[in-house]
């Protein structure tokens, strides 16, 4: 993950080598020269790329014109849920957003800080570690594992199944990512199957108190929701639960160690809330996401078919100089409520993250625990990046400390 530079705007192709070590670098070409791109190297129809935070803002902000009904990413696909437009995206939002209010988030801290510093217990005494295997990895899937109500042994299935599903959307094929969600829509789907039968043998009360019984007994427009309905729901929490704080932690992890701030941040503790915003500016998870025209559109000159699949990269848009000053650069002076008010990586407007503040979260607790569990924290070997031109983050973080 280190900076290598890349193409020319022209030449930009986001699954090459050089965009895929260094898309910042790449990201900039794109804001000065073309900010509007066609990359016709994907399926039939290529797809476009927005790269300015104006532009990107607004493509998200506009459900009606840039819609979700054919896919956030670059297949034209068919999801429902909450990657659907409104209406249908608002009934699903509410469902889920009534678990991760800020009462049921605050409510989990002890929890997940208890279990955060088990984590650590396991492999603070060698001396050196992978990050990511050791602690980033594991510690989303166990949250969202409780969150949903399934057992914590199942994590290291998930987190396959999220690699698969995620590696999937590189390839032009449907079939490589329905593959990896067949496995998840199984699993969940014998659940739900077993569920149903406790609910209609023994009634509400003999369920678990947990996200996948809400969601089982709620109901829309006077009926329950079908497995159809659900999964898709159930994917995209199990997704979006875990790989993406994993890359917070790792992110943050990454630019504080080799960017000389890990220390000041471990004997400031206010400026946690700081770090964990710039990292999410400088580093989203989450590089972008897709959506499908529902009318022509000509923006700065470049016209847009009806039915052209666009990338609005949020990581070009955080790093933007008509938006930031000093763009390029990590900083813990920022404003922290100006940082979260104006990144793009937890979505846009109706489309924000349910789960952000979750995130956040696990991400405080693991910087405070890190920095309070393993002293003379370092760097030791180059970070390995995760395979989808989708997400950024380290697969693999080496590093060591004083025993």
């Amino acid at each position: 993950m280190r900076s290598s530079g890349a193409g020319a705007s022209g030449e930009y192709d986001p699954f090459s080598p050089e965009v895929l070590e260094d898309p910042a670098s790449a990201h900039r070409a794109l804001r000065a020269g073309c900010p509007v791109h066609h990359h016709a190297g994907f399926g039939e129809k290529g797809f476009y790329t927005l790269s300015r935070h104006a532009d990107v803002a607004e493509f998200f902000g506009d459900w009606r014109l840039w819609s979700s009904e054919w896919g956030q990413g670059p297949i034209y696909t068919r999801e429902g849920g909450l990657k659907s437009d409104p209406p249908e995206h608002t009934v699903y939002r509410k469902l889920v957003t009534s678990a991760f209010t800020a009462r049921r988030t605050a409510a989990l801290e002890d929890w997940i800080t208890a279990t955060a510093a088990g984590l650590i217990d396991g492999f603070a005494q060698d001396g050196r570690a992978d990050l990511c295997e050791s602690f980033a990895i594991p510690l989303p899937v166990l949250v969202i594992a409780k969150i949903l109500g399934v057992p914590a042994a199942d994590r290291e299935d998930f987190k396959d199944w999220s690699d698969q599903f995620m590696a999937g959307q590189n390839a032009a094929d449907p079939a490589v990512q329905g593959a990896a969600r067949a496995k998840i829509d199984a699993y969940f789907g014998a659940i739900l199957a077993q569920r149903r039968e406790t609910l209609a043998a023994r009634g509400p009360e003999a369920l678990p108190d947990d996200l996948l019984t809400a969601l089982l007994t709620a109901e829309h427009d006077g009926r329950p929701f079908t497995d159809e309905e659900l999964l898709p729901l159930i994917l995209l929490l199990l997704v979006g639960g875990n790989e993406t704080t994993t890359s917070l932690i790792a992110n943050a992890v990454w630019r504080l160690l080799s960017l000389g701030l890990w220390d000041e941040v471990r004997s400031h503790p206010e400026s946690v809330d700081a770090a964990v915003e710039e990292s999410l500016r400088y580093d989203p998870p989450v590089l972008g996401l897709y959506r499908t025209n529902t009318r022509p559109v000509v923006l700065h000159g470049v016209e847009i078919p009806e039915r052209s699949k666009a990338h609005g990269l949020y990581a070009s848009a955080n790093r933007d100089p008509e938006a930031w000053d000093d763009p390029d650069t990590f900083r813990l002076d920022r404003d922290v409520a100006d940082l979260r008010r104006r990144h793009l990586s937890f979505g846009v407007g109706r489309y924000l993250c349910p789960g952000a503040a979750l995130a956040r979260l696990e991400a405080r607790i693991s910087l405070r625990l890190l920095g309070e569990r393993l002293p003379g924290l370092r760097l030791d070997g180059e970070p390995v990046r995760v395979d989808s031109f989708m997400m950024w983050g380290p697969a693999s973080l080496p590093i060591a400390w004083s025993r």
